[in-house]
């Protein structure tokens, strides 16, 4: 064959080609294919993912890469996103929706396999908000035997619910908006509380499952009541809404605590831009946030927390400081910012799994970007097509020194799976 006079794209035509075979020939493994996909990775220790269909648990794969790690990643959908990293070992799993104690029987035998195999199972849980409450019917004791821990899961499983993160903040002396269940609501008097608030759902995600929302702005008593009377499915909380004149801030504190020493490594980051109103981030930069940190550390510190977390905080311009909005007891979408400026959670989640001690504080980077560039892109156009932002607008926040929430050229095939099936 004769030299292509384009060798880089001739390279890049079978980088294409390679990532379109891998994509067409990915068949994710039984149980019986497990054992020898385990036996030939050169590893001790095998985090074992519960789920992999969001860029969360993407970030979690990537992040035991970094630290040169496989990880087997559990799903019942045969194309989840994590199946096509390059640091996964794809494992067909039972629904943990519909079939949850079926589920984690099967996570526990794979535990068994990896233990056969003279290695050790780390467990990791993604999908918390599903997973945490079949997890410990199935039974915490249980999965042990086979499984090292590095999470208090009874007490993340407890701070499901924002009600009672809000109790407890108020005991650690951490300021978060006045918060109340949905009915307690009405007596305004009473609870301190004033339209505009915000409704949201007390545990879980079914509001967000059913509706694509996490909160519903409300501005009068009678809007609230219709809201409350339409969603009598789930118990609902009340919160204050935080004031929006002269510019809030939001500012997200990443966090790895451990009980034994009473440790924390933790990152903070702000957010640019949301996917949309009180939807997730689209970008954020590494950002130094002091008052977050400490407000972090002593709410870690008062709990006794254990493992890992994110804790989102908005600064409010009416009462000129930063409140707690609430603490997700898991890891969250962008620690691959944290990993990229120099903090790796998963790494430090794997040495408390191995009995070791955390590392002092690194230093963090500041300045990079995190940012879920097609969905931003998309909202971007949608909204300078209404006149609502322009470009230069658009592009003023972005920096050269950023990374992709789900693309990565170290790990591509991913990316271009969320993109052609147009999850942005």
């Amino acid at each position: 064959m004769p030299a292509s006079p384009y060798p880089f794209f001739q390279s890049l035509s079978r980088e294409i080609a390679q990532m379109q075979f891998d994509y067409r020939n990915l068949v994710p493994l039984e149980p019986d294919g497990i054992k020898v996909a385990v036996k030939g990775l050169r590893q001790h220790y095998v985090p074992v993912l519960t789920d992999g269909a969001f860029a969360n648990q993407l970030a979690i794969v990537r992040g035991h890469g970094k630290e040169g790690l496989m990880t087997v990643v559990l799903d019942f959908n045969p194309r989840a996103l994590a199946f096509y990293s390059r640091y996964a070992v794809p494992v067909l799993s039972p629904d943990y929706k519909r079939e949850p104690q079926m589920f984690w029987s099967f996570v526990f035998d794979t535990g068994k396999i990896i233990r056969s195999c003279g290695k050790t199972p780390v467990l990791t849980v993604g999908d918390a908000e599903w997973l945490l409450d079949s997890m410990i019917e199935f039974g915490l004791d249980k999965l042990s035997e086979v499984f090292a821990l590095n999470q208090d899961y009874l007490l993340q499983q407890r701070l499901m619910d924002k009600l009672v993160q809000y109790q407890l903040a108020r005991e650690a002396g951490v300021d978060m908006p006045e918060t109340h269940q949905g009915e307690d609501a009405f007596d305004m008097d009473e609870t301190g509380l004033s339209f505009p608030v915000l409704v949201k759902e007390q545990r879980g995600k079914k509001l967000f499952a059913r509706k694509g929302i996490q909160a519903v702005e409300v501005f009068s008593r009678q809007e609230l009541e219709t809201v409350l009377k339409g969603e009598k499915d789930f118990p609902l909380i009340v919160q204050q809404k935080v004031s929006d004149e002269g510019g809030e801030k939001m500012f997200s504190i990443g966090a790895f605590r451990d009980r034994q020493t009473g440790h924390s490594i933790v990152f903070s980051s702000r957010r640019i831009r949301a996917t949309r109103t009180f939807g997730s981030t689209a970008l954020s930069v590494s950002e130094p946030c002091p008052e977050g940190v400490a407000a972090t550390k002593k709410y870690l510190d008062y709990m006794d927390y254990h493992g890992s977390c994110e804790l989102e905080f908005i600064y409010d311009s009416r009462q000129e400081k930063l409140l707690l909005l609430e603490l997700n007891p898991r890891l969250y979408k962008t620690q691959s910012l944290a990993t990229h400026c120099g903090i790796n959670f998963n790494h430090f989640a794997l040495l408390v799994a191995m009995g070791k001690d955390l590392s002092a504080q690194p230093q963090q980077i500041f300045g990079p970007r995190w940012w879920l560039a097609w969905g931003d892109i998309a909202d971007g156009i949608r909204k300078m097509q209404t006149g609502k932002l322009t470009f230069q607008e658009f592009m003023e926040p972005l920096s050269f020194d950023f990374v992709n929430g789900v693309d990565e050229l170290d790990d591509p095939l991913p990316g271009f799976v969320n993109l052609f099936n147009a999850k942005f």
